[in-house]
């Protein structure tokens, strides 16, 4: 019987120059798509910021107008 690490010898698979090429590229192209999505992202929370400032302002506006009793909604 066949100790445990001849089985694993045998079951082993050896890679050819052409399947070791081609997996180098799938990583690199992995990592550039990963690359991509961290911009994106970079990207999206810079607008989403932007976007909260905005809202700040505007609810900044919103309390002066009633601090200053312009509140449109009151009829005294």
């Amino acid at each position: 019987m066949p100790s445990q690490s001849e089985n694993t010898n045998t079951n082993e698979k050896q890679w050819n120059e052409t399947e070791i090429r081609d997996l180098i590229l799938y990583a690199k192209h992995l990592q550039q798509e990963n690359e991509d999505l961290q911009a994106k992202m970079i990207m999206m929370n810079a607008k989403l910021n932007n976007e909260e400032s905005k809202v700040r302002q505007l609810n900044n506006i919103i309390k002066q107008i009633y601090a200053k009793g312009n509140n449109p909604y009151n009829s005294n």
